[in-house]
């Protein structure tokens, strides 16, 4: 049976393997090179089983928990089988429901956000308490009768762990986060205490571009240098990864520049090592986590419907509120707007034009076999567990 890992253990083991692999120019790898084809970004009938086998299948991440912080508030999102109004609950607990009335299917909410006591349907005003239930049905007395009860929105499985939201694509299932993790991924988001921190301006992306490509662009530690010469490739090292594999998710360690004058010494994890590393996790189906020593990033990635060509990207930072960060709260705002300008300079100059432009060139008839290096451990992880769901019975 899997236990949860001692994370001294842990960054100890990593940080001097990585050490080592600095010294040495080496990194992590995968134990043969791996040929994949273009067909796996641009197949109709793979792009179904993701939407199915995978988004309805297992949990996922959709919001932090402070993007919801009180009573009534709620979120509306796209996802890839249903769209769907999260919202808090009177109680303090979250549901989710299905974005659409059940007298004609009108859209109750379009704003992403906000706070809602009634849910309106803007076609014939037929209205829902927050907890799904049908409270008004207009000119009720021309429009027959009906089981109310029975016509209250449509929930989906919905559960709180860790400071996120977690949900499963399809009414039909029941959610599970811990047992989802697993003892090893659980015990890790445990200590990195993202519930005591607020999720600060989430973005979202829609990109013309297959989900599985989006998502290796950031797990990949191969192109960092190459594709950031002037940004991320003057602080962090390129080609340098050390990982622990817990079977579906993985944890691993990268490491800024500022590292290399441990390199050649017998050094043990201590508090300052979060000034020189990034600790990374891989959540499956669909996460990057990174923890910074200030902060930790969060991105998401998922297909838009069953389209192999489009998917949503979702960007979070979260960091300690304005009092728990001891900061004037203009100072506090100040910080963070800087640190999201530099991100989304990043992501719109560097990333998204390569990524864009990996669909555009796989939409090729006859782009030929690819490779996956031996170096780029991640993502052969990553595609190990989208072949595992997808082969995986919908039943199963």
């Amino acid at each position: 049976m899997s236990i949860a890992p001692d994370m001294q253990e842990v960054r100890d083991r990593a940080l001097r393997k990585l050490l080592t692999h600095l010294n040495d120019s080496v990194t992590d790898q995968w134990a043969d090179i791996a040929p994949f084809e273009s067909t796996d970004y641009r197949d109709p009938a793979t792009a179904v089983h993701e939407r199915d086998r995978i988004f309805g299948e297992v949990p996922f991440i959709v919001a932090h928990s402070s993007e919801l912080a009180g009573k009534n508030d709620f979120i509306a999102v796209e996802l890839p089988r249903n769209k769907v109004i999260v919202i808090r609950q009177k109680n303090g607990s979250i549901k989710a429901f299905v974005n659409a009335c059940r007298h004609r299917g009108a859209e109750l909410v379009s704003e992403p956000s906000g706070k809602c006591r009634v849910f309106s349907c803007p076609y014939h005003r037929w209205s829902y308490d927050p907890n799904g239930e049908l409270r008004t049905v207009t000119l009720d007395d021309t429009f027959g009768n009906f089981d109310r009860s029975a016509f209250g929105l449509i929930e989906l499985p919905v559960e709180e762990r860790h400071g996120f939201v977690w949900i499963i694509d399809n009414t039909q299932r029941t959610i599970d986060v811990a047992s989802w993790l697993g003892p090893e991924m659980d015990s890790i988001l445990e200590s990195f205490g993202i519930d005591r921190l607020v999720s600060v301006d989430p973005h979202t992306y829609r990109r013309p571009t297959n989900w599985k490509i989006m998502q290796d662009g950031f797990l990949d530690n191969y192109h960092v240098k190459y594709a950031h010469p002037n940004t991320a490739g003057k602080m962090l090292h390129t080609n340098a990864v050390a990982l622990e594999d817990y079977g579906r998710h993985f944890w691993f360690l990268t490491s800024r520049k500022s590292i290399d004058q441990f390199i050649g010494q017998d050094v043990s994890w201590d508090p300052s090592m979060v000034n020189h590393t990034i600790e990374s996790c891989f959540l499956a189906p669909n996460t990057m986590l990174l923890k910074h020593a200030t902060h930790i990033e969060l991105l998401t990635f998922r297909p838009v419907g069953a389209n192999p060509n489009e998917s949503i990207m979702q960007m979070r930072i979260m960091a300690p509120s304005v009092e728990d960060s001891g900061l004037e709260e203009a100072h506090w705002t100040k910080r963070w707007k800087k640190n999201w300008d530099i991100l989304i300079s990043i992501l719109h100059d560097e990333d998204f034009p390569i990524l864009d432009g990996s669909q555009r060139a796989l939409s090729s008839l006859d782009a030929g076999t690819m490779l996956l290096g031996r170096n780029e451990l991640a993502s052969h992880l990553f595609r190990r567990e989208v072949r595992r769901l997808v082969e995986s019975s919908s039943e199963g």
